[in-house]
C-alpha cells in the first residue's frame, strides 16, 4: 500500500487532453490523447472499418459524444497504472450523474470480484 500513496502523491492528476476523429474512404480513426505530467502521454487510437455502414444518417453530436465516452473508459488503462486523485477533461463536460458513475466504475469496477 505504501507503493500506491507514494504513486499517487507523486502524480497527483490525469489529464483527459483530447480526443480526434477522421475518416478516409475505408475506415474512421480515433485517437486520444491523455497525459500523467511528469511521467508520460499516451495517444491510443481505434480503427474503425466503414465496410457497409451507411454514416449519413448519423447525428454529429451524438458520434462526438459516443467517442468523447468511450475515451473516459479508455482512460482507465492508463490512470490505474499510478491512480493520481484528481482527473482533469479538458475535451468534454460531464454531469454531476455521469461523474458518480465513472467515480464508481474507475473506483469499484476495477477491484475484482
Amino acid at each position: 500500500m505504501k507503493k500506491f500513496n507514494e504513486l499517487r502523491e507523486e502524480y497527483e492528476e490525469f489529464k483527459y487532453k483530447s480526443y480526434n476523429i477522421s475518416e478516409d474512404e475505408s475506415k474512421i480513426k480515433i485517437e486520444y490523447e491523455f497525459e500523467i505530467p511528469k511521467l508520460s502521454i499516451f495517444r491510443p487510437s481505434i480503427e474503425i472499418e466503414k465496410r457497409k455502414i451507411d454514416f449519413k444518417n448519423i447525428d454529429n453530436d451524438f458520434v462526438k459524444n459516443l467517442v468523447f465516452n468511450i475515451g473516459m473508459v479508455e482512460l482507465i488503462s492508463y490512470w490505474k497504472c499510478v491512480c493520481p486523485k484528481k482527473i482533469i477533461i479538458k475535451c468534454g463536460m460531464l454531469d454531476e450523474e455521469q461523474i458518480s458513475w465513472f467515480k464508481k466504475l474507475y473506483y469499484y469496477g476495477l477491484r475484482g470480484i
